[in-house]
C-alpha cells in the first residue's frame, strides 16, 4: 500500500512540474519594431541590384533599387508591425561586369539587417566575379 501511496504522490509531482505554463514565444508578438537595413561596400562605384524584403502576417514590404552608385545603401522601415515568424531580408546581386579583355576587381560588402539599432544579422563577403549574389536573412521567433 506505501508504495502504491509514494508512486502515486511521486507521479503527481511529475505532472505537477512537467505541466507548468509553457512560454509560448508567440505571446510576445506582435511587436513594432524600426527596422533597418544597411549596405556598404569597400567600391561604392559598382553596378549593382539590392531587393530588401519584410515578409510576415499582416505585413509584405518590399524595396529595390539598382544603380552604379546607390552605394553605401540604408533604408529604415520605422514603426513596423512585427507578427511572429516576419521574415526581413536583403539580397545583392553585383551587375559591374568589364570591358571585354579586363579583368575583375574583387571587393567587398556588408549587409546587415537591424531593429531597434540593434544588430540582428549581418554578412561580410568579398565580390570575386561579376554575377555573384548573395543574401542575408532574419526571422523574428
Amino acid at each position: 500500500m506505501f508504495k502504491k501511496q509514494l508512486l502515486l504522490v511521486v507521479t503527481v509531482v511529475f505532472l505537477t512540474v512537467s505541466c507548468g505554463p509553457d512560454d509560448d514565444p508567440r505571446d510576445n508578438y506582435p511587436q513594432n519594431k524600426d527596422i533597418s537595413f544597411v549596405i556598404t561596400s569597400s567600391d561604392n562605384n559598382r553596378q549593382s541590384d539590392i531587393t530588401l524584403a519584410i515578409q510576415g502576417k499582416g505585413i509584405d514590404v518590399s524595396d529595390f533599387s539598382s544603380g552604379e552608385s546607390h552605394l553605401p545603401f540604408t533604408k529604415d522601415y520605422l514603426n513596423q508591425k512585427i507578427a511572429f515568424l516576419t521574415t526581413l531580408d536583403i539580397t545583392y546581386r553585383d551587375n559591374s561586369g568589364g570591358e571585354v579583355g579586363v579583368s575583375f576587381e574583387p571587393y567587398n560588402i556588408k549587409l546587415k539587417i537591424s531593429a531597434d539599432s540593434e544588430t540582428l544579422t549581418e554578412k561580410e563577403i568579398t565580390i570575386t566575379e561579376s554575377g555573384t549574389t548573395d543574401f542575408v536573412d532574419f526571422t523574428f521567433n
